[in-house]
């Protein structure tokens, strides 16, 4: 018979899958942008070894009130990473007529 997970197991590797998220936000709002890719990986590893073992029913439902607050905290990455992607593109902008008024200039 598979073990189930005991309450203080599951709150321990939920916590874990909070604080990676957590640094998923963090990494977003600080701009790290080459730090998301391998900080999700991590993450979405704690979240299959978590669903791995079966949960029990009372388990199940409190843990879908904390998928909800994963996925907010998702939300708020992807946000975070539209408004980043608007302001390189801005800086882009910026650079290329900057670049068109110096050759401009130069001939």
């Amino acid at each position: 018979m598979m073990a189930l997970h005991t309450p203080t197991h599951l709150d321990q590797k939920w916590r874990a899958i909070l604080l990676a998220s957590q640094e998923l936000i963090d990494a977003a709002e600080e701009a790290r942008w080459t730090d998301l890719p391998l900080q999700a990986q991590y993450r979405d590893k704690l979240i299959r070894e978590f669903f791995a073992k079966p949960l029990t029913v009372d388990n199940a439902l409190q843990i879908q009130e904390q998928i909800k607050q994963i996925l907010a905290m998702d939300e708020q990455v992807l946000g975070l990473a539209r408004r980043g992607q608007e302001e390189a593109r801005g800086i882009l902008k910026g650079l290329h007529t900057g670049a068109s008024a110096i050759r401009a200039y130069q001939n």
